[in-house]
């Protein structure tokens, strides 16, 4: 078995994700208790990286190569009215449905 200790702000907060956890059949319990003061001055790694760098990860931020390569990408594409992009994608749906029937 596993522990899983996470320090949230507010009652309701608090109620929210105890209500939402308690759902899955793998959780086997849920209890509350005050945050100690130490627990509050704990480090926040929500958005601290799993991992140094992996390309797969959306929650990683973009390198300065990679905006290049979409700025370059956009600028090369060729652009459509807001018109033309509803006919395009209307005309590839009906591709799809036939195709699927």
């Amino acid at each position: 078995m596993e522990q899983l200790i996470i320090t949230i702000e507010g009652k309701s907060n608090t109620d929210l994700l105890m209500r939402l956890l308690s759902k899955f059949n793998f959780v086997k319990s849920i209890s509350r208790e005050k945050a100690s003061k130490q627990s509050a001055n704990t480090v926040n790694v929500v958005n601290e990286p799993a991992e140094t760098y992996n390309w797969t990860n959306p929650s990683r931020p973009a390198t300065d190569e990679e905006f290049e390569l979409l700025i370059a990408e956009c600028e090369n594409s060729p652009s459509m009215t807001p018109e033309e992009a509803k006919k395009y994608t209307f005309k590839l749906l009906d591709e799809w449905s036939k195709h699927k029937k």
